[in-house]
């Protein structure tokens, strides 16, 4: 289960570096920064076992990054979103609900206590 999350990650990083290279042609510095501020810890992920830092990632970094790309006037944000990150995040959900069931926090393993939405 680990494997196929890291390399989920993975992943994620090359898709990140072609999104990052949209923003970058785009001119747009804001959207430079908030894929920066979503990939910035994804390497250090990859071989994680500390459920509590895939959890932050989850409920904290990528919502963040969900409610930017979501809001009005990034409609071009939010389809390169759609495309490029939430099918990778389809497959990580259930990985890391798995995760961190095991977790002393738990959050992001008990839906009913605001489970964080996918998109």
């Amino acid at each position: 289960m680990l494997r196929q999350l890291y390399e989920l990650y993975c992943d994620m990083l090359r898709v990140g570096f072609l999104v990052l290279r949209q923003g970058l042609d785009a001119g747009d510095l804001e959207w430079l920064d908030s894929e920066l501020e979503l990939l910035h810890n994804v390497p250090s992920l990859v071989a994680e076992t500390n459920a509590a830092r895939h959890e932050y990632f989850w409920m904290q970094e990528r919502t963040r990054y969900i409610e930017w790309a979501s809001s009005p006037g990034r409609e071009w944000q939010r389809s390169r979103m759609l495309t490029y990150y939430e099918p990778l995040w389809r497959e990580m959900e259930p990985l890391i609900l798995a995760i961190c069931r095991g977790n002393e926090t738990g959050s992001a393993g008990n839906p009913k206590k605001g489970e964080a939405p996918i998109i």
